[in-house]
């Protein structure tokens, strides 16, 4: 046996966050909670709401390092969200004197950012996915020709698909209002 004590272990990183995180004010605290659960809730990672609640209400410019240990995620998190953020020109690098890392401050203009994440994010997804249904149509033709699926299966899945047509159609008579409204 050694008889060497054991050196005791640097404080863990989630709990300098938790301490980080608790002496910031309590307003960028629940703006930036609020920021996550809003991309939560759209289906985005909550790590990019939180992010750019965080650097929205700083005052200063915030490097990656500096974005992981106020709201306690990992490099990467904090990388993959501020990638999509600067994709979405929601957030812009900044030049720090004296210092090599990047920095990033928000973008704080939201209608800016709301048409461009309009219009790169969902419609242009929504017009990409325009031939996928009639494509998935003709498949399931083929699929109960193949003998794949019976034709109580055929019937349900072709008004589940026809569904979806029409209500994609709906959507699309409102695109020109949101367009002319951004």
């Amino acid at each position: 046996m050694s008889s060497r004590k054991a050196k005791s272990a640097p404080a863990a990183p989630v709990a300098s966050a938790t301490r980080a995180a608790s002496r910031q004010p309590a307003t960028r605290r629940q703006f930036v909670e609020a920021g996550g659960n809003f991309c939560r809730s759209v289906g985005l990672p909550r790590s990019v709401g939180q992010i750019y609640g965080l650097l929205y209400l700083s005052i200063r410019p915030l490097s990656l390092q500096d974005i992981c240990e106020q709201l306690g995620i990992s490099k990467g998190s904090a990388s993959l969200g501020t990638r999509q953020l600067l994709a979405w020109g929601a957030i812009r690098h900044v030049w720090v004197p004296g210092s090599r890392r990047d920095h990033f401050v928000a973008v704080a203009e939201l209608g800016d950012i709301v048409r461009r994440v309009y219009h790169e994010f969902f419609k242009r997804r929504f017009e990409a996915a325009d031939g996928r249904l009639g494509q998935l149509l003709r498949s399931l033709d083929e699929d109960r020709q193949a003998g794949l699926v019976d034709q109580e299966e055929f019937e349900e899945i072709r008004t589940r698909l026809e569904r979806l047509q029409r209500m994609r159609q709906k959507v699309k008579m409102i695109l020109p209002l949101v367009d002319r409204f951004l």
